[in-house]
């Protein structure tokens, strides 16, 4: 299931970055009948309040932030891999990730041994920036849960 969400979110987030409308690929998502109802709605959700934060961050942000990418050093390579490495520069290139994700990311796969890290770690990793209570969440978040909430 996380690789289905890590899925739609990239096939949303691409077909933002090429222009392509809202109506378009909503429908273009629910003609693919191969991805639960929920899991779109999970996506759609997450990248909502993705885009909130980094919004919001943008307002709030410190100007020494990193906006080069990072380039790994052989050592990293080598541990990390330069199939996953691709794998992380795809999500990057179409808007997925920011800097700081990326950046974030990388320093957490350092931490896995040598050969360890598959796709599904990876996928793991991107969804934990999407969920990362950590930083700013802005008023009315859908992260947060109060006890007057309800849940279906």
């Amino acid at each position: 299931m996380v690789t289905e969400i890590v899925e739609v979110l990239a096939k949303i987030t691409e077909m933002k970055s090429k222009n392509i409308s809202e109506e378009e690929i909503a429908e273009t998502i629910q003609r693919e009948s191969t991805y639960n109802k929920n899991v779109i709605a999970a996506a759609y959700s997450w990248l909502h309040e993705k885009y909130n934060q980094n919004y919001s961050l943008l307002l709030h942000r410190n100007n020494s932030e990193s906006k080069s990418l990072r380039i790994l050093s052989n050592e990293e390579g080598q541990q990390i891999g330069l199939k996953n490495y691709n794998y992380l520069l795809h999500f990057y290139n179409i808007g997925l990730l920011t800097n700081n994700d990326f950046e974030e990311i990388i320093e957490e796969l350092k931490f896995f041994p040598e050969g360890v890290i598959e796709t599904e770690n990876i996928n793991i990793l991107i969804l934990s920036m999407f969920l990362d209570l950590d930083k700013y969440t802005p008023p009315g978040s859908r992260h947060l849960l109060y006890s007057t909430d309800k849940i279906n």
